[in-house]
C-alpha cells in the first residue's frame, strides 16, 4: 500500500494540512497553484462582487479551465509528435531505400 505523506501548506492565508501519495514538493506545487489563483482572482474587480459563496466556485472554474486548456496542447503536442516521428519514419525508409540503389549502383559499375 502507498505511504500518505502529510505536508503543512498554506492556502489563502490559512494553514492546512495536505495528505496524498505524492512526494511533498508536489503537494506544495499543488497548493501553489491554487494560491497563484486566489491572489489572480483577487487582482479582479468581478471577483470581488461576488457573493462570498461563489468566490471558491469561480477560482475552481478558472483551475478547471486551466487544465483543460494544458490537456488540449497536450493533446496537440502528442499530434505533432506523432507527425514528426512519422516523417522521421519515411525519411530514415527514404535513406535506406537511396542506399540499397546506390549499392547496386556501385556493384554494376565494378562488374
Amino acid at each position: 500500500m502507498n505511504e500518505k505523506n502529510e505536508v503543512q501548506v498554506v492556502i489563502g492565508g490559512k494553514v492546512l494540512t495536505m495528505s496524498g501519495a505524492e512526494d511533498e514538493l508536489h503537494i506544495q506545487k499543488v497548493a501553489s497553484c491554487v494560491n497563484r489563483m486566489i491572489r489572480k482572482m483577487e487582482g479582479t474587480e468581478a471577483y470581488h462582487a461576488l457573493p462570498t459563496d461563489m468566490k471558491p466556485l469561480l477560482i475552481e472554474l478558472n483551475i478547471a479551465e486551466e487544465l483543460i486548456a494544458a490537456q488540449e496542447k497536450e493533446e496537440q503536442l502528442e499530434a505533432d509528435l506523432q507527425l514528426r516521428e512519422n516523417e522521421l519514419s519515411e525519411t530514415k525508409q527514404r535513406l535506406v531505400d537511396a542506399e540499397l540503389r546506390l549499392e547496386r549502383y556501385e556493384g554494376k559499375r565494378r562488374k
